[in-house]
């Protein structure tokens, strides 16, 4: 009887690998990006919809994070696609994000030319997007980031300042930044300027409105 159940048993293991190392077996596999989208709550303040820089909106599925109720929010996030294709938020961050007024004056206590890390930048759903390193000695160091706008030559030119309150730099902590660009008479090829303070160099980049 032992010898039979032992038998019976390698039978059953053997099967389940032939099932499992079987190359026309159908498995299910997710769509999964990740990016800047525009996200919209519903009156509950869960992302409702999720809409990426070239349109497209997804249904989100699965309740997120709470936030403020019938807002728009400008995020960061990751998500899985269903077959259906309603998104399920896999991970999300929140953005800097708000039309800089024209000329304004950053009052002397923020104007600190405090250093950072512009990773990538680029154009895209109306927005200029902007993934900034901030060096931090903790995660909940104080910290504090904004951007100002000012015209140049006919081109709109935005500055990043960062100000660390005298924080140590030890490791690197991601922010996002994400430039509302609607409102400053631009056509397409027009030229937008990006500067700020960097570690080793300054930045002074130059891109072409898409």
């Amino acid at each position: 009887m032992k010898r039979t159940t032992m038998l019976l048993t390698l039978a059953a293991v053997a099967m389940a690998a032939v099932i499992s190392c079987d190359p026309y077996r159908e498995e299910k596999i997710e769509t999964m990006f990740s990016g800047y989208m525009t996200g919209n709550t519903d009156s509950e303040g869960y992302v409702a919809v999720l809409t990426n820089d070239f349109g497209t909106q997804y249904m989100v599925r699965e309740k997120s994070e709470k936030l403020v109720p019938d807002t728009t929010y400008r995020l960061v996030v990751s998500v899985a696609l269903d077959e259906d294709l309603t998104a399920r938020i896999i991970q999300m961050a929140p953005t800097i994000s708000y039309r800089a007024p024209k000329d304004v004056i950053v009052p002397d206590s923020l104007r600190v030319k405090d250093p950072l890390e512009i990773i990538s930048y680029y154009i895209g759903g109306g927005y200029l997007n902007v993934n900034l390193g901030i060096k931090v000695s903790k995660e909940d160091a104080r910290h504090r980031l904004l951007y100002t706008y000012k015209d140049s030559l006919g081109s709109p030119k935005f500055t990043i300042y960062h100000k660390a309150y005298g924080d140590e730099p030890v490791y690197t902590k991601h922010a996002y930044v994400s430039i509302p660009l609607y409102g400053y008479g631009l056509a397409k090829n027009d030229t937008v300027f990006l500067s700020s303070n960097g570690y080793k160099e300054d930045y002074d980049y130059t891109l072409v409105f898409k």
